[in-house]
């Protein structure tokens, strides 16, 4: 019998994620954009789990969120709260994950300081 697993990435809103990237086409005109957790963003990253855990679950094939993070322009505290809400969400429908990434624009750790970026650690590891 075969083994699978699914794997997808999640960078939604791309115009949150992605602000200020060098190579996102466009994105130093998102700069400033926050992520607020409120009603309607939880609900677009819950309705977009979601879809993925049903199809999951018709394909009987377990799920992991293979790529997740906000680019460094973004408002640290923006960050925070999207990433510890998108890796609880995750973790509520059973998905394994993964976070983008370990030391660059997107980082949880400083190699150069040799420190933890502590709110991007205490949002994936609360």
């Amino acid at each position: 019998t075969p083994h699978h697993i699914v794997t997808f990435h999640y960078y939604h809103p791309f115009q949150f994620t992605h602000q200020g990237a060098e190579w996102a086409d466009g994105s130093a005109a998102w700069l400033g954009v926050t992520w607020e957790a409120t009603e309607a963003q939880q609900q677009e990253v819950t309705s977009n789990f979601d879809s993925v855990a049903a199809w999951a679950e018709a394909h009987n094939v377990p799920v992991l969120l293979g790529e997740f993070g906000a680019y460094s322009k973004a408002d640290m505290p923006s960050r925070a709260r999207w990433t510890n809400f998108v890796a609880r969400e995750a973790e509520a429908r059973g998905f394994a994950w993964t976070y983008w990434e370990f030391c660059a624009g997107f980082g949880v750790y400083n190699p150069a300081t040799r420190q933890w970026n502590e709110p991007l650690l205490k949002a994936l590891i609360p």
